[in-house]
């Protein structure tokens, strides 16, 4: 399987999934299981419910129904024969062209007092019985005298219990073709009329209609029987039969004259009795073209009883007597509605075929749907890698709705039923199927670049490569951020006491927590450089307040060394070694710079580059000269004014003309509130105006009250130590030309 598929991540996979689902499709349509046939049979359901074929009144069906009138009227079913007689009589009355019977008189009528006397010769002697019982008249026989004065379809039922005596035929059978017999449905047992009856009917037909499935939606023309000879029909056909006064059926299956085989036995075509012709399915079942039940098609048998009925609801009408009363158990599924009377399937029937209405799977349905998605599937498959997401999204929509569309095209204007869910479905897998392999291509790829960038770069640059890969191209862009520059104080010393195995452990230990508060404040790593680290923020994502970001990262990064220091601490008095305690100068500056991919076309990296980027790194070395532990430049002070800082000093730092007042970072804004650091920025305050006069005694008076406000908010600096220093320097010799502007020397 790896040989066929390659790696997922290769640019094959899309493609060579997509093949195996139209592969496995094209397997599964060939087979055609019964759950596919039943999904299909859904869908066609569906289209009927949608749109089901125009009930007409014109057409020349009734059904007299013995409803929950009649049985309230005349008692429960089965009714005497001599009420039955009557109704035979009444439509015939009427002018009833045939009345066919979706009932099986299999049983004597016990109601019939002949067969009652019949019963008293335990009681009397039997030539008194003899005497009254051939005085009175039999039920069955009043029946079979009304039968034979009309045209009379009689139903005869199959089930397994059933016999093995056939119905009387009533007609002949021919076929043109193969013949017909090997695909008709076999039944094992029947239950037919009793002879009486069936030598006074003009016609027999079965009663069933639910032969194969719950929902009626196809019902056989024509049956066969176990062990019997001949063709048995159902009832609709047979009634049109009658009323034709036609005595055979022509039966036309694969091989005959104008039908085209190619040699296989594909099954029968159509059938034909009188001038009527009825196309079927390959096993002679017609498709029911359901118009949901409908009253107007009904007439209470009730109402015929009593007169009730004007004889043109019933005149010249093929009239089917059954019932649609709950009790009686004769409701059938059918594909527009649920518990509709099964003898308005066999009416249905009769109008599809008098109205000449057929649904029709054609022959080449199979075929014509195999192909189509043999070759679109294909389509699709040559099309996944060539086409963007979005287009090959249009183009699959466009063959889905075709697949959905013109199905329904066929059925509403040619009555043609083609698959809509199938095709449509399996284009929709393959296009899922390879887009998705293709997204977890996509996001393999996107993992490799997590996992290659994720140890340098802030997450969010990450998730921006892994979005678009294709940002990793030289390009740069201005845009305002804040810049952070670290180093370590005296890293030489502390480098000593470590073998080379050792310094790496302990600069991961110091940079891991460094590098984790940056990037957890939304900074960029932009590089290391061995014990230094170089970050931003504001790029390559917009940080709001990003400044205020970058004094976060700042004054954390301070107070995790101090708990890392008394760790460190702790393990050297451990393996009795001296602790160097680690320190640390940030400088911090905010302004414009171009930030973007620089390097080569071979090697780039993400940085950003400018004269305010320089400073940073300038402010980071004077952390040292002015020994402080934070140093911001003006513009980061002026963005970050609720933080607690202090005005250290105007420096000319290496490389610019211009001087930069430079602030030592104390504390966040909570600090900034309180009361001890606005006494140290007075103070602070009076000092710096002091100095920058030229005043150096008196500003060196005002030192120790610096120094002391210094050390009740816990300011740990050097600054003053320096300053004075520098002071005594000035008042031994002081300049000619006073700016109070420092040179710095060091970069």
């Amino acid at each position: 399987m790896r040989l066929l598929l390659g790696r997922l991540d290769t640019s094959r996979a899309p493609l060579i999934v997509a093949l195996i689902v139209l592969a496995s499709a094209l397997l599964l349509r060939s087979i055609d299981p019964a759950a596919l046939v039943r999904v299909r049979d859904f869908a066609f359901d569906t289209y009927q419910r949608m749109q089901p074929r125009a009930y007409s009144t014109e057409t020349p069906v009734r059904i007299v129904d013995i409803d929950e009138a009649a049985l309230a009227e005349f008692g429960q079913w089965p009714w005497p024969r001599t009420i039955v007689a009557r109704l035979i009589d009444k439509l015939t009355e009427m002018g009833a062209a045939v009345i066919a019977f979706d009932a099986v008189f299999a049983e004597p009528d016990r109601s019939s007092i002949r067969r009652m006397v019949r019963d008293l010769v335990a009681y009397t002697d039997p030539e008194t019985v003899q005497k009254l019982a051939a005085a009175l008249q039999d039920n069955d026989q009043v029946m079979a005298d009304a039968m034979a004065q009309s045209r009379v379809v009689l139903g005869f039922g199959f089930d397994l219990k059933g016999g093995q005596r056939p119905p009387r035929k009533f007609h002949g059978v021919a076929f043109a073709g193969d013949d017909p017999s090997q695909f008709l449905p076999l039944q094992a047992g029947v239950v037919k009329p009793l002879d009486i009856l069936e030598a006074a009917a003009k016609g027999n037909g079965s009663v069933n209609t639910d032969v194969e499935s719950v929902v009626v939606r196809r019902v056989p023309m024509l049956f066969r029987v176990v062990g019997q000879e001949g063709l048995f029909p159902a009832l609709s056909i047979e009634a049109l039969r009658v009323v034709q006064e036609a005595n055979s059926y022509v039966i036309k299956s694969s091989g005959a004259s104008g039908e085209f085989a190619f040699g296989e036995r594909t099954g029968i075509v159509a059938i034909k009795t009188g001038n009527l012709e009825v196309p079927t399915d390959a096993r002679g079942r017609v498709t029911l073209y359901d118009t949901g039940h409908q009253n107007a098609r009904f007439v209470s048998a009730r109402s015929v009883l009593a007169g009730e009925v004007p004889a043109d609801r019933i005149e010249g009408n093929v009239v089917f007597v059954g019932t649609s009363a709950i009790g009686l158990k004769d409701l059938r599924n059918t594909p527009v509605q649920d518990a509709v009377p099964g003898v308005e399937v066999h009416a249905q029937l009769a109008e599809q075929m008098i109205e000449q209405k057929f649904l029709a799977r054609p022959d080449f349905a199979d075929g014509a749907e195999f192909l189509y998605l043999f070759a679109i599937g294909l389509l699709f498959v040559w099309l996944l890698p060539r086409l963007s997401a979005s287009r090959m999204a249009l183009v699959a929509t466009l063959f889905i709705a075709i697949g959905i569309v013109v199905p329904w095209f066929a059925f509403t204007r040619y009555h043609l039923l083609f698959d809509p869910l199938y095709p449509p479905v399996t284009l929709a897998a393959i296009y899922i199927a390879g887009s998705a392999t293709a997204f977890m291509r996509t996001e393999r790829e996107r993992a490799e670049i997590r996992n290659a960038f994720g140890l340098y770069l802030s997450p969010d640059i990450v998730e921006q490569l892994a979005r678009n890969p294709r940002l990793l191209q030289l390009g740069g862009e201005q845009r305002e951020i804040t810049v952070m520059f670290t180093d370590v104080r005296g890293f030489t010393t502390i480098s000593e006491q470590f073998d080379p195995h050792g310094l790496t452990r302990f600069m991961n230990r110091f940079l891991t927590p460094m590098t984790d508060l940056i990037l957890g404040r939304r900074g960029t790593i932009d590089k290391y450089m061995g014990d230094a680290i170089m970050a931003f923020w504001n790029a390559p994502l917009p940080v709001p307040d990003h400044a205020a970001h970058a004094c976060d990262a700042a004054l954390a990064m301070r107070a995790r060394l101090r708990e890392l220091n008394d760790e460190w601490r702790a393990e050297s008095l451990a393996e009795g070694r001296k602790h160097i305690a680690v320190n640390i100068g940030i400088g911090l500056n905010t302004g414009l710079a171009s930030v973007g991919n620089f390097g080569s076309a071979q090697r780039f990296t993400y940085s950003c580059l400018g004269d305010d980027v320089n400073l940073a790194s300038r402010l980071e070395s004077q952390c040292k000269a002015y020994a402080v532990g934070i140093i911001i430049g003006g513009k980061t002070q002026a963005q970050v004014g609720e933080y607690a800082t202090l005005e250290l000093d105007r420096v000319m730092v290496k490389g610019r003309t211009e001087p930069e007042c430079i602030f030592a970072l104390l504390g966040d804004a909570g600090l900034a509130q309180s009361a001890g650091y606005r006494a140290l920025v007075d103070r602070q305050a009076a000092f710096l105006h002091l100095y920058r006069a030229g005043r150096f005694t008196e500003a060196l008076e005002t030192i120790d009250a610096c120094r002391a406000a210094a050390a009740a908010i816990d300011w740990e600096q050097g600054y003053y130590e320096m300053m004075s220093k520098r002071i005594n320097a000035l008042a031994l010799e002081p300049p000619l030309n006073w700016t109070a502007v420092h040179i710095a020397d060091e970069k």
